[in-house]
């Protein structure tokens, strides 16, 4: 029988030596390119975040969809995520990578400089497909369920919780954005 074991990527955390052979990886197989249109294009993705957001909106003032809630959210902190590495020069094509990239460049280990350990996991949990997550598991579970499950059934204040979370990802990478 084949092992299903998955990476860890929280040993980015903690071990540097890790995460750049991680980063340099994705760089060789083409998941991190470098990217030359840095300012347009974190424009552009932020702009797509806040588009997400206001879909968002819209959906919970009509008090229907939330399955498309729990979607637009992932998309709203993907494109942010985004926005984030094209600043520093990088797009990504895959959701490891992206989280290898943004602790590369944004996690300090400090709770008052750029994202926090808690901002990864917020991004890792709502964008990496079928990942083991522990806190945001059922969030995970629930975003792949409202894509690819044909009858979801999801709560108003589930999807409430998710879109709190994600507006504040997403005003928090703005933030970073205009100081960098």
């Amino acid at each position: 029988m084949k092992s299903s074991k998955k990476f860890d990527w929280k040993v980015w955390f903690e071990n540097k030596n890790e995460l750049e052979n991680s980063f340099s990886f994705y760089l060789r197989k083409g998941a991190i390119a470098k990217e030359t249109e840095t300012e347009n294009l974190s424009k552009s993705l932020m702009n797509r975040a806040d588009s997400n957001l206001d879909f968002i909106n819209f959906l919970e003032k009509n008090n229907q969809f939330y399955d498309w809630i729990i979607v637009g959210c992932y998309y709203a902190i993907y494109h942010a995520s985004l926005s984030l590495l094209s600043r520093k020069g990088f797009s990504s094509k895959n959701h490891l990578a992206s989280l290898c990239a943004l602790i590369k460049f944004y996690y300090s280990g400090t709770e008052n400089v750029s994202l926090t350990k808690e901002d990864i996991e917020l991004v890792s949990k709502s964008s990496l497909e079928k990942q083991e997550i522990t806190y945001f598991a059922e969030a995970k579970e629930k975003r792949e369920t409202a894509s690819y499950t044909p009858s979801p059934s999801f709560t108003k204040l589930e999807a409430e919780d998710l879109k709190k979370k994600t507006i504040q990802f997403v005003n928090k990478c703005k933030e970073i954005l205009e100081v960098i």
